[in-house]
Formats: structure tokens, sequence, C-alpha cells
């Protein structure tokens, strides 16, 4: 906008080359003005010049009120003001008058206004004044590109964001006058970016953002873009959630090349990155290579390596940097460690070191969660320590937490095992009154817990109402049932299953003529049935062009000899 310090002469006028009312100057008042106008004329921009932002709004306004017609320098000082102040609809307006009275717009102009739009997150008219410059043969400037960005981001558009990222691709790609953006706008394209990998997202929109994150980075790198420690940090949270290890520990070796070392944060990117791929040795050697850079790892990056550990099965080296973290690392373990080290007790069906860590939380006063109890109680599951299930469950709904539905379902399983039904179907009625939705896993447990209980009518209505209840069942819940019934000998039930499950656009796969075979065997054996029924499940699988298995193979000579040894004469 030229250099130079600009300052009023006196006289209404200003210093060629101005740099707070850009290369324009004005010399005097316009022709014409009463004394009492013209002094307003100068009141104004002495205000402007002096920074004094929400006086020149007010003096624009009486300027505006006098129904004077706005020349450059009022103009300019206005949208400067605008800018300053966020008041977007005065900027806009300021934009609309200036066109009326013949003043030439620059691409600065617009830049002002689209800061105000920046500062109130004003999306709609940002995109508005872009579009608006395009139709006026305006080219905008990096500067206003980048308050376009934030004020998507600000408002949550990253559908918009993408959009402005692509005007400033073809303002980048413009074959006569290519736009030269400084490495400050990718970082604020890549900030805007961000925002789609925030925790409120999916999933699928978080991988979507974070894999834009690393498109902008490439295009600096394309640019020749000197890149700083922001564009770094930026694309190794991408890493992070993207899980790409290899591309984290270049990028923190790049950094350093680069004159911008990694801090604790970028550390702890690079770190995560590779504990979600359970890579324990190069998490442990970035933390070595933190304090060789003088850095003091956090319980970020702690955390990082207890996810590590536990991805890799490896619950006494999670325990081990517990120890460390505790001790000589200085750190206090956060809930989220504590969740790390009983996922890696629950993977290894450790329910002993699960509870112990819950009575360490309580001693440390740090609050269980859900989550935590959860775990423990998957833990006990895996270790086959039904007893201690029901009580955890008991205690953690004791301290108002509620469990979800995998919980629910772990509970349910250990009902099942010991013919508890009608507990179990309390738990059922439990995960209602707490608008835990079962899923098919949870009924399929209740199939089972139906069929230890002899239930068969209830299994079957169980099977019906599914679909009502919300979940569909699948192949695995109605080879639950067809097997319980075929082993109870009620061969019309399991046709009645047979069809239901085609009614349901289900066709029976191996596994389903396995269950019926498998459990009409059992009933042959057990002298409800003749061997004929497990056979005319073979002849129907083979007519549907289904091969059997080994297992099925198995259950028929099985049952086939058992037949043949209670025919023989004693």
């Amino acid at each position: 906008r030229g250099g130079g310090e600009g300052r009023y002469t006196g006289t209404g006028g200003y210093r060629r080359g101005s740099a707070d009312l850009d290369s324009t100057w004005y010399d005097g008042a316009p022709a014409g003005l009463s004394a009492e106008d013209g002094a307003l004329h100068d009141a104004v921009t002495q205000a402007a010049l002096g920074g004094e932002h929400q006086k020149v709004l007010r003096l624009a306004h009486k300027w505006d009120q006098a129904g004077l017609p706005p020349d450059a320098a009022i103009g300019w000082a206005t949208v400067k003001a605008a800018a300053a102040r966020g008041v977007w609809e005065v900027g806009a307006a300021m934009l609309n008058d200036l066109e009326s009275a013949g003043v030439p717009l620059t691409p600065h102009h617009f830049e002002c206004v689209l800061r105000a739009c920046d500062r109130k997150a004003r999306w709609q008219e940002a995109l508005a004044l872009l579009g608006r410059m395009q139709a006026a043969s305006l080219r905008p400037t990096s500067a206003a590109l980048e308050c376009a960005l934030r004020a998507c981001s600000k408002a949550d558009q990253q559908e918009m964001v993408e959009a402005v990222w692509e005007v400033l691709r073809a303002e980048v790609a413009n074959p006569s006058a290519p736009l030269r953006p400084p490495m400050r706008t990718y970082n604020t394209l890549m900030r805007a970016l961000s925002g789609g990998i925030g925790p409120k997202r999916v999933d699928g929109a978080r991988r979507r953002g974070a894999e834009q994150v690393l498109l902008a980075f490439d295009e600096a790198v394309r640019l020749r873009l000197t890149l700083d420690e922001t564009a770094y940090k930026h694309a190794l949270r991408a890493c992070d959630l993207l899980g790409e290890w290899r591309r984290a520990l270049d990028l923190l070796d790049e950094s350093r090349a680069a004159g911008a070392p990694a801090d604790v944060l970028s550390y702890g990117n690079a770190m995560s990155a590779c504990a979600r791929n359970g890579r324990v040795g190069n998490v442990l050697q970035l933390l070595d290579k933190m304090r060789a850079d003088g850095l003091q790892p956090n319980a970020f990056c702690y955390n990082s390596a207890l996810i590590a550990c536990t991805r890799a099965s490896r619950l006494p080296q999670a325990l081990s940097i517990l120890r460390e973290m505790e001790g000589e690392g200085g750190v206090e373990p956060t809930t989220h460690s504590y969740a790390a080290l009983l996922r890696a007790c629950s993977g290894a069906g450790d329910w002993r070191t699960a509870v112990q860590l819950l009575r360490r939380m309580e001693r440390l006063e740090l609050k269980a969660e859900a989550v935590h109890y959860g775990l423990a109680i998957n833990a006990c599951s895996r270790g086959g320590e039904d007893g201690k299930i029901m009580s955890l469950l008991r205690e953690m709904q004791g301290m108002g937490l509620h469990p979800d539905v995998a919980t629910f379902t772990t509970a349910l399983s250990v009902c099942a095992a010991n013919n508890q039904l009608p507990r179990a179907l309390s738990l059922i009625e439990r995960m209602y009154s707490l608008e835990v939705a079962p899923d098919v896993a949870t009924y399929n447990v209740l199939l089972q817990a139906c069929d230890r209980a002899a239930k068969h009518t209830e299994m079957v209505g169980l099977v019906q109402s599914m679909p009502k209840l919300g979940v569909e069942p699948n192949v695995v819940n109605y080879n639950t049932a067809i097997r319980a019934l075929g082993r109870a000998g009620d061969l019309k039930r399991v046709a009645e299953m047979f069809s239901m499950m085609r009614s349901r656009g289900l066709e029976p796969e191996v596994s389903t003529f396995r269950a019926a075979i498998n459990g009409t065997c059992d009933a042959a054996v057990a002298g409800l049935l003749e061997l004929d029924a497990p056979l005319g499940r073979l002849r129907e699988m083979r007519e549907l062009g289904l091969q059997p298995d080994v297992a099925i193979q198995h259950s028929l000579l099985s049952a086939a000899a058992a037949a043949a040894i209670a025919a023989a004469p004693a």
C-alpha cells in the first residue's frame, strides 16, 4: 500500500504513500464545501490518522446525515474504522456509497470490509464480497482471502472454507499475474481446515479434514514457501489423527532441519501417530529425543506411550511407563492415562490389575468414569471373574455412572452363563430406562439366556419383536435361535426361523445350516429326533450350492455313530 508514514498535512491532505490511508492522497476538502462541512471533513481524516476508529465512525455518520457524498478519503477512513471495530454493515454500506459516488474501489477497500466480516464470523457476507470483487474484475489480496477463510471457519462452514481455498488456488495459478501468498495465508488455511478435525466431528469428517490439511501443507511446499513452526504443527496434528506415523517422524526431522524445532505438542502428536499403530519403540525413542532437546514430556506424551503399549498388548511395559511418569517424569497421570492402562488390562484379561487401578484412582481422587468401569468389567469377563462383574456394575451405578451398551452386554453374558434369565431381563429394562439402546450383540446374549433357561417360546417372541424395538436381527441372532430350537427338537419353529429370515431379506448362510444341523444332531443323539432332520437340512444346503464344512460333517458323523451304537444289540 505504499511506503512511508502517513500524516495529516494540516490542509486536509495526506502525504503520498500513506501506510494508513493506502496510496490515495487528497489535497484539501472537496470544492464547494461550507466552512463547517470542510471542518467536518478534516476532523474525519484527522481521527483516521490518529487511529480513533470510533470517532471516525461517529463523524462519518454525521457526514452522511448531512447528505454529503463520500470522497476517497472519507470512504477509506470509514472502511478502515469498520474493519477495526468489526462493523461490517457500515463497511458494506460505504462500499455501496463510494460506488454510487463514482469513487473507484480497490481490493484494499474490500479487504477492510472482509476484516470486519472476519471479526463477526459473517461468512455469507464475506463470500458475497469475494463474488462482488470477481464481478468487478478486482483480484483479492492474500489478506482478504485469509479473512474469508477465518470467517467461514468461525461459523463452522467447512465446505465454504474449501470454496475459498479454490479461489486461492485460482489466484495462485493465474497465468498473467499469479498471487504470491505468504506462509501466513497457508497457515490460516490449514487452521481453517483443522476445524474439520475437531472432537465434535464424526470420524469420516475428521479424517477428511486431516487429509485436507496435509494437502494444503503440500501445496505450500510446492509453492516454495518458507515453512514455519505453525505449519509443521498443523501437519503433525493431521498425521496424528490419520495415524501416519512415518510421515510424522519425517516432519519432525524436516522441521528441525528448517530451523523450526518441534515443541512438546508437536512431539506429542508424532507420538500419538506412532501409538495408533502400536509403535512402542518409536514412542520411547521420541521420549528420549524430547529430553535431549531440553523438553519435558507432558501427560499427552506419556499417554501416547501408554496407548502404544495397549495396542501392542504390552501391559507390563505400560505399568512401567506409569511408574516412570509419576517418578522421574514428575507428571501426574490423568483419567486418560488410566483409561489406556485399563484398556490394556481388558485386552489381557487381567482383572486383578484392573480393579487395583480403579482403587488407585480413588486414592488419587481421580474421578472414574463409565469408560473406566466398562474396561474393568470387560477385563473381568475376559479373565473369567464373573463374580466381580456384577459388583462393579452395582458400584458404578451407585456412583451415578451409566454403563454403555458394551458393559451391559458383558453383564448380560454373566446372567446367561449362570442361567439367570430374570436378572438378564431386568438389566434390559434398566438399559431402556437409561436410554441405552441394546444392539444385536446384546440381544444375542439375551437369546442365549433364554436358551439356557429353556424358554424357547420367549426366544422366538424376542426375535420377532426385535425389529419393533429398533434392532434388526442379523444372521448371528437367527443362528443362535435356530441352534437352540433344533437342540430342543422343535423342527416347526426351526422352519419358522428360516422363513422369518428370508422374509427379512436375509438368505441362510453356511453358518445358519451349521446351527440347524448341529442343533438337530444334538437332538438326535438325545433321542428327541431321527437323523432324517439334520440330513434334510444337509440336502437343502447342497441344493442351494452351499458345501458343508468340517464342523457339519463332524456333527453328522457323531450323530450317526451314536445312532448306530444305540441300535446295536446289547
